[in-house]
């Protein structure tokens, strides 16, 4: 009395699901393009994130928290932005 394997689709569609890249994919490519500026800042939070908690465990209290705060709130934030900040984009001239 075993049914077998029932399919897993939707009644009424006949294609099977796409994956990867293909799936919905409307619009330009939207995987991050992390050049060389983006991965130093990048890097630089990080440096300075493993920093600040390193000082802080040896008891500081005052260079820690400005490491992180530097980290966090600047550097990481920084490179993101500059993550999405398109290319070839600039001021354009009205005159011509």
């Amino acid at each position: 009395m075993s049914e077998g394997r029932r399919s897993r689709r939707r009644p009424g569609t006949d294609r099977p699901r796409k994956k990867g890249r293909e799936a919905g994919s409307v619009g330009p490519d939207r995987r991050l393009a992390l050049g060389t500026p983006q991965l130093l800042v990048l890097l630089g939070g990080l440096v300075a994130a493993v920093a600040g908690f390193w000082v802080l465990s040896t008891g500081s209290i005052n260079l820690a928290p400005a490491l992180l705060v530097i980290a966090y709130l600047v550097l990481i934030p920084v490179a993101l932005v500059l993550l999405n900040k398109p290319k070839g984009t600039g001021p354009r001239s009205s005159d011509s």
